[in-house]
C-alpha cells in the first residue's frame, strides 16, 4: 500500500465500503442506496486515493483494519 491521504472517509465512502466487503456488487450498492453505479465507482475511486491503494480489495482490507475513520 502507498501513504494514506490525510482526508477521513465521508459517510457515503464508509457505507460504500461497508457493503463492498461483504462482497456486495458495484449494482447491489447502488440499488441498496438508491445512487447510481457510477456514483458507487466515484466514491470507491475517492476512497482508494484516501487510503493510497491503487484497487477494490485493498480498500476493502484498509477499511476493516481502520486505516481511516
Amino acid at each position: 500500500m502507498l501513504s494514506p491521504g490525510n482526508a477521513a472517509l465521508t459517510g457515503w465512502e464508509r457505507e460504500i465500503l461497508r457493503l463492498i466487503a461483504k462482497g456486495t456488487s458495484n449494482r447491489q450498492v447502488a440499488v441498496v442506496l438508491f445512487i447510481s453505479e457510477a456514483a458507487v465507482k466515484s466514491h470507491l475511486t475517492h476512497s482508494y486515493g484516501k487510503f493510497g491503494v491503487k484497487d477494490r480489495a485493498a480498500a476493502v482490507v484498509a477499511y476493516e483494519r481502520g486505516i481511516l475513520g
